[in-house]
């Protein structure tokens, strides 16, 4: 019997590297817009959370409203860039051809929208792995700090909460996969930047261990 039935795992900074391209973006349509935003700062600010509330956030900053085509421009240039640069995170095509090699359900839940994680878990070549096994923020009535989605898929898989692992690399990712009664693995390639390990979370550093964390050997 292994330790889990259902692997779940957050999408960006877990699966695909696309935080950089994100931060980059938005801070170019920020400092194009008034207010003057680095990328490091806008992953300090923002990383997991979902774009309505980002935006949002840095509008109360401005004072003022943000032009009404930033969202729409935000996904464009997101979706070009992501098509020439993205990347899978180091080690996770691998980690999660072997999950399912060795019989692990998994899917993705995500603060992001169905129609990004279409374009960039194609793009990495990780839509096989998972099918329509894909939930996003469009699909629950609050994202991640609440643990909406990850209690959707839980009942969507037909898993109960506890035999559940969450792979998450943000705060508000973990909070959420902790609030739905699971157990969550933080992902941190560098460094424990988030402060899981004060939640109480065991991070690792490198996808080759995982499937031992998830009790499947390697």
């Amino acid at each position: 019997m292994t330790t889990y039935d259902l692997v779940i795992f957050d999408c960006d900074g877990v699966l695909v590297d696309t935080e950089p391209i994100r931060d980059e973006v938005v801070s170019f349509l920020l400092n194009e817009s008034g207010l003057q935003v680095s990328p490091e700062e806008v992953a300090r600010r923002s990383t997991g959370l979902a774009d309505a509330v980002m935006w949002e956030m840095f509008q109360a900053d401005l004072g003022s409203p943000l032009p009404v085509d930033i969202l729409d421009r935000h996904l464009s240039m997101e979706e070009e860039r992501y098509r020439i640069y993205l990347q899978a995170m180091p080690g996770a095509v691998e980690a999660v051809g072997h999950l399912v090699a060795a019989g692990m359900p998994v899917c993705v839940a995500s603060n992001g929208t169905l129609e990004r994680m279409e374009v960039t878990l194609g793009v990495t070549g990780l839509a096989g792995y998972f099918g329509n096994h894909v939930f996003g923020i469009s699909q629950v009535a609050h994202g991640k700090p609440a643990p909406d989605i990850y209690l959707l898929a839980a009942q969507r898989m037909g898993v109960s909460p506890s035999r559940c692992a969450v792979i998450e690399d943000s705060r508000l990712g973990a909070e959420a996969g902790l609030a739905a009664g699971m157990t969550v693995l933080g992902y941190c390639p560098h460094e424990d930047l988030w402060g899981l390990e004060k939640l109480g979370v065991q991070t690792f550093s490198d996808m080759s261990v995982l499937a031992g964390l998830v009790g499947l050997g390697r």
